[in-house]
């Protein structure tokens, strides 16, 4: 009977020291940021990240010009939790999706649209553009959109008014 205690005893204290040796090195990867890394870190991870809070919502194009819209101004919507776009071309309903960093915006080139005939409306062009955005600014409340560095349209989150004929 001696026997058998003694050998559940060193049983138990094996199994211990194996418990405090795993606790251990799981303590000592967390301290090292192994995993630490993959959880948030509060405000740094906020501000690590503003460009999305930023980018959230809606946008409208400026200028539209008629030529391109036929007088409608076309909208886009990100939702950046989801990586996804939606709006309008000045005529049809778009979607898709986008990736963003804190200095690039690619569009994903599988993008949904509807497919209304809208005469006067230049929607080849404002999808090429779309697709050839590489990057972004924020200036003064408006989203630029650019192209190694260049201006290629400019939005604003309130939508513009239409002119009025001989207002010009």
């Amino acid at each position: 009977m001696e026997n058998n205690m003694t050998a559940k005893l060193k049983s138990f204290i094996l199994t211990a020291l194996l418990f405090a040796l795993v606790s251990g090195i799981r303590a000592q990867k967390d301290s090292n940021g192994d995993t630490a890394a993959k959880k948030p870190r509060g405000e740094t991870a906020f501000k690590e990240k503003w460009y999305l809070s930023a980018l959230e919502g809606e946008w409208y194009l400026l200028p539209a010009p008629d030529n391109d819209t036929a007088g409608r101004i076309p909208e886009i919507r990100f939702d950046t939790q989801q990586s996804r776009f939606s709006g309008t071309t000045g005529c049809n309903r778009v979607s898709g999706s986008f990736r963003i960093t804190d200095s690039s915006l690619h569009f994903g080139d599988k993008m949904i649209m509807t497919r209304m005939f809208c005469p006067g409306v230049n929607e080849t062009a404002f999808l090429q553009n779309l697709l050839r955005i590489d990057g972004y600014q924020f200036k003064k409340g408006w989203l630029i959109l650019t192209r190694k560095g260049l201006e290629v349209s400019r939005w604003s989150r309130k939508k513009p008014q239409p002119e009025k004929p001989g207002t010009a």
